[in-house]
């Protein structure tokens, strides 16, 4: 009976130790997943990176622009830098005349 009893407990024992170590390699092997998916992420990112910092360039801009036909091969393309200031050194338009008067003014002058 004691036999028995021993052996059942061992078989018990034997069958948790069994499931906590599958369990274990289940999680090992999706973290070695997660691990390469995170790697082929990581490399997708920097080619991505790479594929935008090289489209910012003049060239690759110039050469899309010969691509869609918008400039000619014989034109130059000419880019205007946008001031970031810009907007706020104009006039507010509480301090301008108003519309009705500028336009008096661009057509009779004034006088």
């Amino acid at each position: 009976m004691l036999a028995v009893g021993a052996l059942a407990i061992g078989l018990v024992l034997a069958s948790a130790f069994a499931g906590v170590t599958i369990q274990e390699n289940a999680l090992a092997r999706e973290i070695r997943e997660l691990n390469a998916q995170i790697a082929s992420e990581q490399g997708k990112q920097a080619s991505l990176e790479r594929s935008a910092a090289q489209k910012r360039t003049t060239d690759y801009v110039i050469d899309k622009a010969r691509d869609l036909g918008f400039v000619w091969p014989w034109e130059a393309l000419i880019a205007v830098q946008r001031d970031a200031n810009a907007r706020a050194q104009t006039t507010a338009p509480s301090g301008r005349a108003p519309r009705v008067m500028r336009w008096i003014a661009l057509f009779v002058g004034t006088r």
